[in-house]
């Protein structure tokens, strides 16, 4: 039992020596025909996925200073690079989508 626990030990501060931080590539600022999309506001938080099912990734942003929720069409074929239509509010039952914080 004794052994096992050193040899567990040994094993973990190895990990442990190998770990490496993570290197981080720099910030991609997304925009339209509009500007930026999500411009210098680190409440606004992007979120991609093929909404329309077309093969490209389109965007949501949920927007802190008012809750709602931004859609963004990409128009361009899958696999290439990305380019949005404005933004369209997202409903439901007839009214924006509004997330409330705190």
């Amino acid at each position: 039992m004794r052994k096992t626990i050193w040899i567990a030990a040994i094993l973990l501060l190895a990990a442990t020596a190998w770990a490496q931080a993570p290197n981080f590539d720099y910030p991609y600022f997304v925009r339209n025909t509009a500007g930026y999309i999500v411009n210098g506001n680190v409440y606004d938080c992007p979120c991609f996925g093929d909404w329309d099912d077309d093969g490209s990734m389109d965007m949501m942003v949920g927007v802190f200073f008012n809750g709602n929720i931004q859609y963004y069409h990409n128009t361009a074929p899958a696999g290439s690079e990305p380019v949005f239509e404005n933004s369209v509010l997202v409903y439901a039952d007839g009214s924006p989508i509004s997330v409330s914080y705190g």
